[in-house]
């Protein structure tokens, strides 16, 4: 029979498609959820309107059938618009056709997303009435109904937390067995780190509140989820010219001085790379052919061309289907990647001829012999300036300030939590249950239990513990804790890092060394000329100082002249009397006025400099 007919998928292409684009991953899911409602925000201020710009994600966790619901309060949606923008596959609903900076570009993600987990309902208020949908598969055919209006009553809002104006809910039930659901702290992690969600989670319009709901409907925590950039430099930012197109990009590249996560080590959620952007929508997270590059690592940034709206707009496979990304086969993104790529081409080569050079200048035996002999005679200076020999083993040793962190140096990776044990004296008036106030110096490192409860020891009643759990915000940061219980205090540094493996402790000589490693840097800050990076318990010398500078030989070596080495000698002397002055004052092992501190540290400093230069002086200076 002759004739035509729009061509339907089948029922298993749907589900199949569902699979492909969300492969069972909630947090993908969740992506396409949550962009969806930021896009009715951004057509609402677009449009002129003010908005809270408040998504909640509620997270309930069952042994079957788990529960997560999207609110925000943005524009509704009625049934005529439910039925389009639910109701249909393949829709471009979002308005990127019309222009305007969303996301939603393939018309599909919510039905994909609730079909990839299981099934599930859409909610919404929009003037005075209340509209609802479901998306279901009855006997392995997807389904969707739509059901009649009925007016918005009082009851009926505060069921679906929407008090008034307009507003959607997003449910999805997880009834398929083969998907997981992850644990809470999980979600916090992950969401706030996922590339694409970026720009929504450091958008101060907008606010992420993420919530866990006990199986009993009942809220047992929630958190305001953020995402900051890790802490860098900008080393490049430059108008591309794609060749062969009238178009353009916009690069931004910065640096970090701590190694980032890669995409090849964690995926969506790696804090280095290059952010594709277009029309301030995220689309593909990538460092291009240096994506496995180990000096590439350090870089992150953005890619922004408005060209590829353009592309989108026009339907032009410029995407995979499938939404990993670009699709770097199609002519122009082919055309600009070669652009990006000669730009980041010199930036790399010269991270690599750094660390080259750097493996050539290291220390040579002789003098790694010299500082590995120093750094045992300035373990045992502070051992001794900073310890009482004469306190009993057999009881748990604080400081005199009664107070103290172990350990005091910390690493965290970003977006997870650090535990940090805390230890005072229960003696006098603090023997009784008493809570401890806990503080950051850093807006970057939150204290989540910023008050604790010194419990006594098992093996020492005298000596209360807590823990002390902290998170990373921002890769790069540093920050001091600090605790205090009437005239004790104790204080931990704490750095934020990128990398999801283990982090390996620097090299530790003894359980109470104060100083690690002694190291050259070209690149630290030359206004200061030595300092003590207490994160990683090392001496670090700035080779570019000008008064550093002034004495290197040929290969940058400062120890190969008596002159240089009477200056290295100089600079350790001088970080490691006023690292040793700083403890003790502020770990009470020093007799200081209370508000004079800062004059105490300097005296202390003046005085370990005259009983222990000529003694540092021995073991650096060396006529061989």
């Amino acid at each position: 029979m002759a004739g035509s007919r729009k061509l339907q998928y089948a029922d298993r292409v749907a589900i199949q498609q569902a699979d492909q684009a969300i492969r069972k991953d909630v947090f993908r899911a969740l992506v396409e959820i949550i962009t969806n409602s930021n896009d009715s925000y951004s057509r609402l201020e677009q449009a002129g309107w003010a908005v809270g710009g408040e998504i909640i994600i509620e997270v309930q966790r069952k042994h079957n059938n788990s529960a997560i619901r999207v609110r925000d309060f943005a524009e509704g949606m009625n049934d005529s618009r439910m039925d389009k923008v639910v109701g249909t596959y393949g829709e471009a609903t979002s308005g990127i056709k019309d222009d305007q900076n969303v996301r939603g570009m393939w018309g599909r993600g919510l039905k994909d997303s609730v079909f990839g987990l299981g099934y599930g309902f859409v909610r919404s208020f929009r003037g005075g009435n209340f509209y609802s949908c479901s998306l279901q598969v009855k006997d392995g055919i997807p389904t969707f109904d739509l059901h009649e209006p009925v007016r918005a009553t009082v009851p009926m809002r505060q069921q679906y937390g929407i008090l008034d104006g307009n507003g959607t809910i997003i449910e999805i039930i997880v009834s398929r067995e083969d998907v997981k659901v992850p644990q809470f702290d999980n979600f916090r992690n992950y969401l706030q780190r996922h590339f694409e969600l970026r720009p929504i989670m450091s958008n101060p319009k907008r606010k992420i509140i993420l919530r866990e709901i006990g199986s009993d409907g009942k809220l047992r925590q929630e958190h305001v989820l953020s995402y900051r950039s890790p802490k860098g430099k900008k080393v490049l930012s430059e108008r591309v010219k794609v060749e062969g197109f009238p178009a353009s990009a916009k690069l931004e590249v910065y640096r970090s001085n701590i190694q980032l996560s890669t995409r090849s080590e964690e995926g969506d959620y790696a804090d280095g790379g290059l952010l594709v952007i277009t029309r301030a929508t995220v689309i593909s997270l990538t460092m291009l052919k240096f994506e496995s590059d180990p000096f590439a690592s350090y870089y992150y940034g953005s890619i922004q061309c408005d060209h590829l709206h353009e592309l989108l707009k026009n339907d032009e496979p410029v995407l995979t289907a499938t939404r990993d990304g670009i699709n770097w086969a199609h002519p122009f993104a082919k055309a600009l990647k070669l652009a990006i790529e000669s730009k980041l081409e010199p930036l790399i080569q010269k991270e690599r001829k750094h660390a080259l050079l750097e493996e050539k200048t290291k220390l040579d035996k002789q003098l790694r012999q010299k500082i590995q002999q120093a750094l045992h005679e300035l373990n045992n200076i502070a051992l001794n300036e900073l310890t009482n020999r004469k306190e009993g083993a057999a009881k748990i040793q604080l400081p005199a300030s009664g107070m103290a962190f172990f350990p005091e140096r910390a690493y965290v990776q970003t977006g997870r939590t650090l535990s940090l044990l805390l230890r005072g004296k229960l003696t006098g008036r603090s023997k009784a249950a008493r809570t401890v106030r806990v503080t950051s110096d850093s807006p970057e490192i939150i204290i989540l239990s910023p008050q604790v409860v010194l419990k006594p020891h098992k093996t020492d009643p005298s000596v209360g513990e807590a823990r002390v759990r902290v998170e990373g915000r921002q890769v790069g940061s540093e920050g001091t804790i600090t605790a205090m219980l009437e005239k004790m205090h104790a204080q931990a540094t704490v750095q934020v890092h990128s990398k999801k493996e283990v982090l390996i402790e620097p090299p530790q000589r003894s359980k109470n060394a104060l100083f690690t490693d002694i190291h050259f840097d070209e690149r630290m800050d030359s206004r200061q000329r030595v300092y003590y990076d207490r994160v990683n318990s090392s001496i670090v010398i700035a080779t570019k100082a000008p008064s550093v500078r002034m004495y290197l030989d040929e290969n940058n070596r400062l120890d190969t002249t008596m002159q240089g080495q009477v200056l290295l000698a100089e600079l350790i002397t001088e970080a490691v009397c006023r690292e040793i002055a700083r403890e003790g004052v502020e770990k009470g092992r020093f007799l200081v006025l209370e508000g004079s501190e800062a004059d105490a540290i300097q005296n202390h400093f003046i005085r370990l400099q005259n009983r222990y230069a000529h003694h540092i002086h021995e073991y650096i200076v060396t006529s061989e």
